[in-house]
């Protein structure tokens, strides 16, 4: 075999060779080598992705921390070691002495729990309703650690006696019952701290309840209006008109009289009772008084029906000079 012959052959097997072991690794081994970085691409994607994950979980979490810390840092409600039912009784009676017709406690006894111990007091009573709001208003926002629950309303209206006059006039109330939880002797650390170098603004501040003078400020801003901008229990048309407890004239009874200088001249319980333009009457006011046409006029609040109520005098000769200039001189004959 010539050298050139000789060459060729080593050069066919030399490619045969190669493309051999080309063959193989393709058909074989590179398959295998894909799966495997692709498996650990995956790996490495579900990894960063619970690393996402748990850096988001971290983030909430510290969120959710930090707004507790500033909650439990924020605290001013104050619960003392030792209470009895005389200082609670007193803290009640001190918030209902005026505007109740009545405030029944029973006190239920006390309770303790791990965390705390408290009274329960049962409340029931009648009120107006903006003295019941005034009362849980500074039971809920006050520094002493007390809680109304289980609050009941209901509307009612009261015939009392009026002290000056005698008479009976409307109130109208609501009739009430709740119970009253009074907390004291906290684990340590549960009760808001006493003192504070906070710099707030004088009218800012709540006043601190009696004994705990020394307690941090709290801003007016944070807490509830003091007084109700309605009083959902007062009808807007009553179902008992009001009475006449001041002995107003009653221009729907009486019987209009005269009209003298700008002013009528009523009959009314054997009595002449003269009003002006403006005057109060029975139920509403003058609104009217026309001495040409010689009416009069009232509008009454008839229990939130609004009416209006009109006179007219019967102007015949015989009231011809209290209404204006007459010539009362006797006919001249020729």
């Amino acid at each position: 075999m010539s050298t050139l012959g000789y060459n060729i052959v080593v050069l066919l097997l030399l490619f045969a060779l190669v493309t051999g072991a080309g063959v193989y690794l393709t058909i074989f081994e590179q398959p295998k080598e894909i799966e495997r970085l692709e498996q650990a691409e995956k790996l490495a994607r579900l990894k960063q992705a619970e690393v996402t994950s748990l850096l988001a979980e971290e983030a909430t979490s510290s969120g959710v921390a930090e707004e507790a810390i500033r909650k439990w840092r924020a605290r001013y409600k104050v619960i003392p070691q030792e209470l009895n039912s005389a200082d609670v009784m007193n803290y009640l009676n001190q918030r209902t002495i005026t505007g109740f017709k009545s405030f029944d406690v029973v006190m239920d006894g006390s309770r303790t729990t791990p965390d705390f111990s408290y009274f329960t007091i049962n409340v029931q009573g009648k009120g107006y309703f903006s003295s019941l709001y005034r009362f849980i208003w500074e039971v809920e926002n006050s520094r002493d650690f007390y809680r109304i629950r289980d609050l009941s309303l209901e509307h009612i209206d009261l015939m009392v006696e009026d002290e000056e006059t005698g008479n009976n006039k409307l109130q109208v109330m609501v009739s009430f019952s709740m119970k009253v939880d009074a907390y004291y002797g906290g684990k340590n650390g549960l009760s808001a701290p006493i003192g504070s170098d906070d710099a707030l603004a004088e009218e800012s501040l709540l006043p601190t309840s009696a004994g705990n003078l020394d307690l941090p400020p709290v801003p007016r801003g944070i807490l509830p209006k003091e007084r109700p901008d309605v009083n959902p229990f007062r009808p807007l048309i009553l179902e008992t008109i009001p009475p006449n407890t001041y002995g107003l004239l009653d221009v729907e009874e009486a019987e209009l009289i005269s009209i003298v200088g700008g002013k009528a001249v009523f009959s009314w319980k054997d009595e002449f009772i003269t009003v002006g333009l403006g005057d109060p009457v029975y139920l509403g006011q003058i609104t009217r008084i026309d001495v040409t046409d010689g009416i009069v006029a009232a509008r009454l609040n008839k229990g939130g029906i609004v009416d209006e109520v009109e006179h007219k005098l019967e102007t015949g000769e015989r009231f011809r000079q209290a209404i204006g200039r007459a010539n009362l001189a006797p006919a001249t004959t020729n």
